[in-house]
């Protein structure tokens, strides 16, 4: 892949051994006591009286070290940060690393950690882990709970022997997920969100990159989403002013708007009107994002032109059908968005309840190799649960596009007909409704 090309390019960076004087302003390689080789990023002007944030990428499964200055460019990703990319804890023998959910994995970042803090004044950790490192960011959070303040996991999902306890409850926590990824499926992120709410954690949160895939997204366009979820994080725990002024900044002035995270600068708006350190004026700022926030919710609502919640039982093509989903991921804990989904909640609940009962049909038949039931369980499922995030599965669609020109699936030809008919006004309903979601964030007034 282009990431494991631009990890090999990368991997060309001198040795230098860290020093908070001599170290500083260019990315460097060095090896912890045990062997443990990592890039290293130190800020130009990092004061060793002030201190500074320390923040790990931690890489995929099998890839090395290079890949995270690779895909997050020093001195521009977390610039204010010391930034680590350590090889994953566990070789795999043929050159690349895995971090590994094992006790030996943990203590080995830890060491590394412990090391770092000796050699600076860190005042804050935070981990971006992407795919198989975002499993293991999770897992170091809660093995060292009071030595990290946030994650943000990246095409994740939850390993369950992963600790959550009470003492990592001061962490905030963002899963964030391209909705087609074909690697790991954005559900795994879904319900891990659910796993640390049931488990009463207050600040964590699904960032729901929509459309796009597996891999690495600090960029999928102008925004760098990597870096702005990290500033959600830092903005939801930190409590010096400075450090939150930076982090309302990445939020509340958008780069673009079309897929900005609205939801993000909400909920980090909220913070600031709350905490005594903020003084009134920067109170005032934040409350007006709110405002904006909350209007452009109902302005989302009101461009969706929804039938009522009664009349939404069966599928019909329309724009509000990928509009809707889209909206409810994107402006999550607002307070229009979460009164609507209040008005929709029996229906949503209902269609979740049809899905269950249709994808258990359709896994069976896909398992027997009986393609027509199959293909017919897949078209009562997004008939009954048009709005319910399985339906929307790339792959799934793909099965039942090509099912739907199969002549040899021996079921009633009106109803594949028919069957071919939906599944083709539910994709284009998805792609028009992402369109007038992005048209309507276009016109947001930030």
């Amino acid at each position: 892949t282009l990431a494991c090309a631009l990890a090999a390019n990368a991997a060309d960076v001198r040795e230098r051994e860290p020093d908070p004087e001599k170290s500083k302003g260019k990315p460097y390689e060095w090896k912890a006591a045990d062997g443990l080789t990592y890039h290293y990023h130190i800020p130009r002007d990092y004061d060793p009286e002030n201190g500074a944030n320390l923040t790990f990428i931690l890489h995929g499964s099998n890839l090395t070290r290079g890949w995270g200055f690779a895909n997050h460019k020093p001195g521009e990703f977390r610039p204010d940060d010391i930034v680590v990319c350590p090889d994953g804890t566990t070789p795999n023998g043929n050159g690349g690393f895995n971090f590994m959910g094992e006790a030996k994995d943990a203590e080995r970042l830890n060491a590394l950690h412990k090391e770092l803090a000796a050699l600076f004044k860190v005042n804050a950790t935070y981990l971006y882990g992407h795919s198989q490192g975002s499993f293991f960011a999770l897992h170091y959070a809660g093995e060292y709970p009071d030595q990290v303040q946030g994650v943000v996991a990246h095409a994740s999902g939850v390993w369950t022997w992963t600790k959550r306890p009470d003492a990592a409850h001061h962490q905030a926590i963002v899963f964030m997920h391209g909705t087609a990824d074909p690697v790991v499926p954005f559900g795994q992120s879904a319900g891990g969100v659910s796993v640390y709410k049931t488990a009463n954690f207050p600040n964590v949160r699904l960032r729901a990159l929509e459309g796009w895939n597996h891999w690495p997204a600090e960029h999928t366009g102008p925004i760098p989403h990597a870096s702005q979820q990290l500033a959600w994080v830092e903005g939801m725990t930190s409590n010096d002013f400075t450090r939150l002024g930076i982090s309302y900044a990445m939020l509340s002035r958008p780069k673009e708007k079309s897929l900005h995270d609205f939801a993000g600068l909400y909920m980090i708006s909220e913070r600031l009107t709350k905490l005594d350190i903020v003084p009134d004026r920067a109170k005032q700022a934040a409350a007006a994002s709110m405002k904006k926030v909350d209007d452009l919710a109902k302005q989302h609502i009101a461009a969706m032109k929804a039938p009522l919640p009664a009349e939404a039982t069966n599928f019909q093509a329309g724009s509000w059908v990928g509009h809707l989903p889209v909206f409810l991921r994107q402006f999550e804990d607002v307070p229009a968005a979460d009164e609507f989904v209040a008005n929709w909640k029996l229906t949503l609940d209902n269609q979740l309840e049809s899905v269950k009962i249709h994808f258990a049909k359709y896994r069976e038949a896909v398992q027997a190799g009986n393609d027509g039931t199959a293909f017919e369980s897949g078209v009562a499922a997004i008939r009954e649960g048009f709005l319910m995030r399985g339906c929307t599965d790339p792959t799934f669609l793909k099965k039942l596009e090509t099912w739907g020109d199969d002549r040899g699936l021996g079921i009633d030809k009106t109803a594949q007909k028919e069957g071919k008919k939906i599944v083709e006004g539910f994709q284009k309903s998805l792609k028009a409704g992402l369109d007038d979601f992005k048209s309507t964030n276009k016109r947001a007034a930030l």
